[in-house]
């Protein structure tokens, strides 16, 4: 199955984390948390892949990890369908020295 809802969590090297939710289906990823949307696309199949993700606040009222209201991310990572889990690291364009790491974990199927 290459769809499916995930958490995840993620870190920056500046001291600041936070989690969320991720929608993958056919490999379009939309998610989100209280103040910040994330998009972008992973491959349908398992393995190893690079992509752009790009952010956005939503709505104002926290500080997300990367300490940018709007950004986008060159990450490369691996995602496991078959086991739910996703993993990727990467940096902030334009700000080379914020890199932010995510995992993830299906935790129910996308319909």
């Amino acid at each position: 199955m290459s769809n499916g809802i995930f958490e995840v969590e993620f870190r920056s090297n500046r001291p600041d984390h936070g989690g969320g939710l991720v929608v993958i289906k056919d490999g379009s990823v939309n998610g989100g948390d209280p103040n910040y949307l994330y998009q972008g696309t992973v491959p349908t199949t398992s393995g190893a892949f690079s992509a752009r993700f790009q952010v956005f606040m939503w709505r104002a009222g926290n500080t997300n990890v990367a300490g940018l209201d709007n950004y986008a991310l060159d990450a490369t990572g691996e995602i496991n369908y078959e086991g739910g889990t996703l993993s990727l690291s990467g940096t902030v364009v334009g700000a080379p020295n914020v890199r932010i790491n995510l995992t993830g974990r299906r935790v129910a199927a996308a319909v």
